[in-house]
């Protein structure tokens, strides 16, 4: 398996709940960012974008690759 490069922009996946597109997940400037209806938000690293969604009631089960 490969590492993921956080230095090298890119398109991560979508969030979505109950089948509904919420936004996406990107890696810009070596940030994780968050875009769409859960609004445009920055995080450091996976652990702190997980909490982040926490907030939104996404959990991992609702993420789609």
């Amino acid at each position: 398996m490969k590492k993921l490069d956080l230095d090298k922009d890119q398109y991560l996946m979508s969030i979505r709940s109950k089948g509904e597109k919420w936004g996406d997940i990107e890696i810009i400037d070596g940030d994780i960012v968050t875009s769409g209806f859960i609004g445009y938000n920055t995080y450091d690293n996976f652990v702190e974008l997980i909490k982040g969604l926490q907030g939104f009631n996404i959990k991992l089960d609702d993420f789609f690759w």
